[in-house]
């Protein structure tokens, strides 16, 4: 296909490529522009003078494109690295969270719809990962942040039925159903049980997730989970998100089989 118009030019991070042909490669990206968007790059593979190593997955690159006469796809010009983000490839905790992120960033937005609040945090938490050790509590900030950005808001602080009080101070336990959008008071839940296999959380499992919620990614570093705690919230966002995306993300399988790598 032939390209026209004028030069886009455009920021943004690699979220995956797929080999076309002999030497040419389909790369999605999430820009600052024009959010997720996929090009064409001809050669990308035969010559390294166009591309280099730019078109590789979580390298934050600025780009020029151009729209191609009745073509999906556009057709990427030439690129530059802005960050690389190295200190990911080599572990492969970081390279699974770094995955995951992309992935659900890619999964909860539709094509060419701008999203800059998730693209910085997209590039928060790949900064993260490149200069430390790839955490739970980390990921379950992204999580969340990610989730709010698309407009999804699980509730931990009030039921998500009714908006009343939570209760279960203590040793009491919520129930957490990914229909109704968050936790449930003991009344709500009694009244409509929610689907079999509903996630419980600990009171305690609720405020932290809400804490992250607030504070994001610098809340996570300052506020890590317990062992406990982050195994419940786990189970509970990845319910949630499966219900809203009506799937199980590829890498998140993956990061669930490196999870004893996380620490």
């Amino acid at each position: 296909m032939t390209a026209v118009s004028d030069p886009l030019k455009l920021t943004g991070v690699v979220l995956r490529t797929v080999d076309y042909g002999e030497s040419d490669r389909v790369v999605a990206l999430f820009t600052e522009e024009r959010g997720k968007v996929s090009a064409f790059a001809r050669g990308a593979r035969a010559s390294r003078r166009r591309f280099g190593g730019a078109l590789e997955p979580f390298t934050l690159l600025r780009a020029e494109a151009r729209e191609r006469r009745s073509a999906d796809l556009l057709a990427l010009e030439s690129v530059s690295v802005v960050r690389g983000f190295g200190g990911i490839r080599g572990d492969l905790a970081r390279i699974a969270c770094a995955s995951y992120a992309c992935d659900l960033a890619r999964a909860l937005v539709r094509d060419a719809e701008p999203h800059p609040q998730l693209m910085a945090l997209l590039v928060e938490i790949l900064g993260r990962l490149d200069i430390e050790p790839a955490r739970p509590t980390q990921l379950r900030a992204y999580e969340l942040g990610a989730l709010q950005a698309a407009g999804l808001m699980p509730r931990f602080s009030n039921c998500a039925r009714c908006g009343g009080a939570l209760g279960a101070s203590g040793s009491g336990r919520l129930t957490f159903d990914p229909a109704e959008g968050g936790a449930l008071c003991e009344a709500c839940a009694s009244a409509a049980p929610p689907g079999a296999g509903a996630p419980r959380l600990a009171r305690a499992t609720a405020d932290a997730l809400a804490r992250l919620q607030a504070g994001g990614l610098a809340a996570a570093a300052a506020h890590p989970m317990s062992p406990g705690e982050g195994v419940e919230a786990r189970e509970a966002l990845s319910r949630f998100i499966e219900h809203h995306l009506g799937r199980r993300l590829a890498s998140r399988k993956f990061l669930d089989e490196i999870g004893p790598l996380l620490g």
